[in-house]
C-alpha cells in the first residue's frame, strides 16, 4: 500500500512541475509597465494613445532615447481593468513617420491560460482527499484541506484567469478556504479523538 502512496505522490509532483512551467508573461493588473523599442533612424518616438476595455485615452508621452532604444513606462493605475490594452506608437526621423502598437493582456495574476493548471491543482487536491478517505489515512485529508485553503488564498490574491468578475473570484476563494478548513480541522479533530 505504501508503494501506491509514494508512487501517487511522485506522479503529483511531476504533474505540478510540468503544469507550472507555462508562462506567457502578459501584464499584472495595477502594476507599472515598462517597455522599449529600437529604431536605427528615428530621432523621436511618442506613445500617442492607449486603447483599453473602457475606450481610448490620449497619452502623448515622449519616449526617452538611449542610443537606438526608446524607453517608456506607464503608471500601474492605468491598468485597473482586466482585458486587452494597446499603446499606439509613432516614431519619426524628422521627415518620415512610422507607426506601430504594443499590446498586453491585463490579468489579475500577470499570467494567462492558468485555468488548466488551476483545474489540475483542484483535481490533485481532490484526489489526495479521496485517497485519504479511501485508505482511512486522516493526515492525507488534513493535507488536502490545507491545500484547498492555500488555493483559496491564492485565488483571492491573484484571481482566477477566465473570471473577469472579482466577486466570483472572491466567492470561489472563500468557498475553497471554507471547504479546506472544514476538512482539515474536522479530520484533525477526529484523529485526536481516535488517539
Amino acid at each position: 500500500m505504501s508503494k501506491i502512496i509514494y508512487g501517487t505522490f511522485i506522479l503529483l509532483c511531476i504533474m505540478i512541475s510540468l503544469a507550472s512551467a507555462v508562462d506567457y508573461s502578459p501584464h499584472k493588473q495595477n502594476t507599472l509597465l515598462q517597455f522599449a523599442i529600437t529604431s536605427n533612424n528615428a530621432t523621436q518616438c511618442n506613445v500617442t494613445t492607449m486603447t483599453h476595455p473602457l475606450g481610448v485615452v490620449y497619452i502623448n508621452q515622449i519616449m526617452t532615447k538611449n542610443g537606438n532604444t526608446f524607453n517608456s513606462s506607464v503608471v500601474g493605475g492605468n491598468f485597473s481593468n482586466l482585458g486587452s490594452y494597446c499603446f499606439n506608437l509613432v516614431c519619426t526621423d524628422g521627415i518620415n513617420i512610422e507607426t506601430g502598437s504594443l499590446c498586453r493582456e491585463v490579468t489579475p495574476s500577470g499570467f494567462v491560460d492558468t485555468l488548466g493548471f488551476y483545474i489540475i491543482l483542484l483535481a490533485v487536491l481532490g484526489g489526495v482527499i479521496i485517497l485519504g478517505f479511501s485508505i482511512k489515512e486522516v493526515w492525507f485529508v488534513v493535507i488536502g484541506g490545507l491545500g484547498f485553503m492555500m488555493l483559496g488564498i491564492y485565488s483571492i490574491n491573484y484571481g482566477i484567469v477566465g473570471f473577469r468578475d472579482m466577486f466570483m473570484t472572491w466567492g470561489i476563494g472563500l468557498f475553497e478556504i471554507g471547504i479546506g478548513t472544514v476538512l482539515s480541522v474536522g479530520a484533525a479533530w477526529e484523529k485526536l479523538d481516535m488517539d
